[in-house]
C-alpha cells in the first residue's frame, strides 16, 4: 500500500494569501536590522483520528517556479486520515490518492487548486504488512536482523521493536508494527467508534516493510528530471524500488534456487554445488558471519577474498542475512519475497 505522500505544485498569489492567513507561520530575522532571514508558512488539518495533513505555502524560487511565483506543499497519509491506521486495507492508486488529498486542501480553504496533472512528487512510502501470527514471531525475525548492514547508511536497531536504516535516496524500516501503533498511535483512539479492542488483536502478528522514497530517488528513476509529474508514477515502479532497496537489505536474488538457511542445509547446497575444497572453504565463512558478523567477518580478510565468498554465497541462493549466534536454536524464518502481504 501507498502510505504517506509528499506532492507540490505552483500557486498564484491569491492561493498563496488564502492560506497564508489561515496558517501557523514563524520567522526568523535580525532584530537591529530588521532583515527577515526566513519564513515557514506551514498548517495541519486534522483528520478522523487526529491524522494530520500538512499544507505549507511559500515563495516559488524553492522549486524554480517562476511563472505564477508561489508552492504549495501537501503531505500527509490518506489512509490514516480516513481509517487512523495504516497496516492493512491500504490504497495502491497514487493518482486517487494524491486527488484526494488535493480536494481535501481545496474544501478546507475554500481554494481551487490546479488539477492533477500539474502536481509534482517529492515523496512516498510504500509499506507492505505480513502477518506472523503471533508476537513471538515478529519479535524473533526481528531480532535476528540485528546486524543487518546496508552499504554507507546508518543501521539503528531496537530490540522486538525495529530496524531502520536511513540514506539520502530511500529510507528502509522494518518494524513490529502492534508496538509501534501503541507506542505512536493508540492515544488518538480512548473515545469513538474505532473498535481498538479488535484491531489490536488483529494486528498482534503483524510486520511491516516501509520503503520511503525519496526525492533524490525519484529523480535518478526518471533521468534526472527537476520534477515527476504524479500521473507518471504508478504503482509497479513504485514497488520494483521497494523490492529492489529490500532484497539489497536482506541479502537476497532472484534466480532458480529455492533459499537455504541453517548450517546443515547451507553445507548441503554448497556440496551439491561446489567442488570439495571450494564448498568447506565457502562453509567456513558462511559459519563465521553466523558467529561474528558481516563486519568482523570482513575485516580478518582481504576485500578480494571477502567479495569473492560473499558472491559465491548469493550465487548459490544461501540466506546469510540472519546473523544470529550459533547457539541460538529457533528463530523464526521469514522471506517478505515469498509471503503475501496482508490484504
Amino acid at each position: 500500500m501507498i502510505d504517506t505522500i509528499k506532492i507540490y505544485c505552483e500557486i498564484d498569489k491569491d492561493t498563496y494569501l488564502s492560506i497564508y492567513n489561515t496558517s501557523i507561520i514563524k520567522t526568523s530575522y535580525n532584530k537591529s536590522s530588521g532583515e527577515v532571514f526566513y519564513e515557514i508558512i506551514n498548517d495541519h488539518l486534522k483528520g478522523s483520528y487526529d491524522s494530520r495533513l500538512s499544507v505549507r505555502v511559500g515563495c516559488g524560487c524553492k522549486y524554480n517556479f517562476v511563472n505564477l511565483g508561489y508552492y504549495i506543499e501537501i503531505e500527509g497519509s490518506y489512509h490514516k486520515i480516513i481509517y487512523g491506521y495504516n497496516s492493512h486495507n491500504g490504497y495502491c492508486d497514487l493518482d486517487f490518492i494524491a486527488q484526494n488529498l488535493i480536494q481535501m486542501v481545496e474544501l478546507s480553504y475554500n481554494i481551487k487548486l490546479p488539477i492533477l496533472s500539474e502536481w509534482f512528487l517529492q515523496r512516498c512510502d510504500l509499506a507492505i504488512c505480513y502477518d506472523l501470527d503471533n508476537q513471538n514471531n515478529v519479535k524473533s525475525y526481528i531480532n535476528s536482523l540485528s546486524r543487518c548492514q546496508y552499504p554507507r547508511r546508518n543501521a539503528k536497531f531496537y530490540y522486538d521493536e525495529s530496524l531502520y536504516l536511513s540514506g539520502t535516496t530511500t529510507t528502509l524500516k522494518i518494524y513490529n508494527k502492534l508496538l509501534e501503533f501503541k507506542k505512536h498511535d493508540i492515544k488518538k483512539f480512548t473515545i469513538g467508534q474505532f473498535d481498538l479492542e479488535n484491531y489490536l488483536k488483529t494486528i498482534q502478528g503483524f510486520i511491516r516493510f516501509e520503503c520511503e522514497i525519496k526525492k533524490k530517488k525519484l529523480k535518478d528513476m526518471f533521468d534526472n528530471k527537476k520534477h515527476i509529474k504524479i500521473i507518471e508514477v504508478n504503482y509497479d515502479i513504485l514497488k520494483k524500488v521497494w523490492c529492489d532497496e529490500f532484497m539489497k537489505l536482506l541479502k537476497f536474488i532472484k534466480n532458480d534456487l529455492e533459499i537455504v538457511r541453517g548450517r546443515e542445509a547451507v553445507k548441503k547446497r554448497l556440496n551439491d554445488i561446489y567442488k570439495p575444497s571450494k564448498a568447506n572453504l565457502l562453509y567456513n565463512f558462511y559459519c563465521a558471519i553466523q558467529l561474528n558478523g558481516l563486519i568482523d567477518t570482513k575485516e580478518n580478510m582481504t576485500n578480494p577474498t571477502y567479495y569473492r565468498n560473499i558472491k559465491a554465497l548469493k550465487e548459490a541462493k544461501i540466506d546469510f542475512s540472519q546473523s544470529y549466534k550459533v547457539e541460538e536454536k529457533e528463530v523464526f524464518y521469514f522471506n517478505p519475497f515469498e509471503f503475501k502481504e496482508v490484504a
